[in-house]
C-alpha cells in the first residue's frame, strides 16, 4: 500500500463516523455470535433466517448510508489526481485509487462482514434443509 504522504492533501469535509461505525461493528458482532449459536444448536428455520437476514440488511443499509459522503467526492478526487499527475497518468490513477480505497476502507470492512454474515446464514440454512432459503433468489 502507498504511504499517506503521497496522497493529495485536501479537506473534503467528510464526517467522522467513528462512533456510528463502532455501533455497527458491535451489532455485527452480536449477530455473528447469534449465528454461531444457531450453527451449534441447529435451530435455523424460515423465521429465524428472515429475522437475522433483516437485521444484517439494516446494518448494511446503515453503513452504506454513512459511506455516501465518501462516494460524493470520487470525481473531485479523481480530477485532482489527474491534474496533479498529467505527466504520469498511471501513477496518478494508482494514487487516486489507493486514496479512494483508504477513505472507503472502514465502511467496506463492515459491509464485507455483513455479506459474510449473510453467506453464513444461507449456508447454515442450506446445511439444515438441503435447499436455499426462500428469499435466496430474486
Amino acid at each position: 500500500m502507498i504511504e499517506t504522504p503521497d496522497f493529495i492533501v485536501c479537506d473534503f469535509n467528510l464526517p467522522c463516523h467513528d462512533n456510528e461505525l463502532s455501533k455497527a461493528e458491535e451489532a455485527i458482532e452480536k449477530l455473528k455470535n447469534e449465528l454461531i449459536i444457531i450453527e451449534i444448536q441447529k435451530t435455523i428455520d424460515n423465521k429465524i433466517h428472515n429475522l437475522m437476514f433483516e437485521h444484517v440488511i439494516k446494518i448494511l443499509d446503515y453503513v452504506g448510508r454513512l459511506s455516501m459522503p465518501a462516494f460524493e467526492i470520487e470525481e473531485k478526487l479523481e480530477e485532482m489526481y489527474r491534474i496533479k499527475f498529467l505527466k504520469a497518468p498511471q501513477l496518478g490513477k494508482l494514487l487516486w485509487l489507493e486514496h479512494y480505497e483508504k477513505i472507503h476502507h472502514p465502511y467496506n470492512l463492515l459491509k464485507n462482514r455483513c455479506y459474510k454474515l449473510l453467506e453464513g446464514l444461507d449456508t447454515e440454512y442450506f446445511k439444515c434443509y438441503k435447499k436455499h432459503p426462500p428469499n435466496w433468489k430474486i
